[in-house]
């Protein structure tokens, strides 16, 4: 009973940590830990950012195995211990896998962001031009359905 609760308790400790690190930043770009997409794989600023969102899932991961060994080790019958750690192995690889989707779907909408961007065609920069004043009327035409009668027309209120 103590081996297989020793062993939960290093995975947690692994998925934890990592998970930590991630929250903070630090997690480095590698081919073992945490969310490894084509994506997150090819800057370290993606690899970081959905690994970040995948973090809290991931610390979660690491205490439900804590918290699953160190249960198992507390239980007075061999059944109960056994039960421990398969809940708690079951948590970690559950909680693991929701934190790798989030992550990985995170990714995939940078992605898509960026290739969204990357499509749109070049524009001068406007930043130091003068706006175009806006129309001073910008009720339907008098020919329209409400014919500038309608409560929420500006219309309406300048003849009353």
């Amino acid at each position: 009973m103590i081996v297989p609760a020793l062993v939960l308790a290093a995975a947690a400790l692994v998925v934890g940590g990592a998970g930590v690190l991630a929250l903070c930043h630090r997690l480095p770009r590698n081919r073992v830990l945490g969310v490894r997409t084509v994506w997150t794989m090819g800057s370290v600023d993606a690899f970081r950012r959905a690994n970040r969102a995948a973090a809290p899932a991931f610390v979660g991961a690491g205490v439900a195995g804590l918290v699953g060994a160190g249960a198992a080790l507390a239980a007075a019958t061999t059944a109960a211990g056994v039960t421990m750690i398969v809940l708690g192995a079951l948590a970690l690889v559950g909680l693991l896998g929701a934190g790798g989707v989030v992550g990985a779907r995170f990714a995939d909408a940078e992605e898509a962001e960026h290739e969204a961007l990357m499509a749109l065609p070049a524009t001068p920069c406007t930043a130091g031009a003068p706006e175009e004043p806006a129309p001073a009327d910008d009720c339907a035409p008098a020919t329209g359905v409400c014919g500038g009668t309608c409560a929420i027309c500006p219309r309406s209120q300048a003849g009353a």
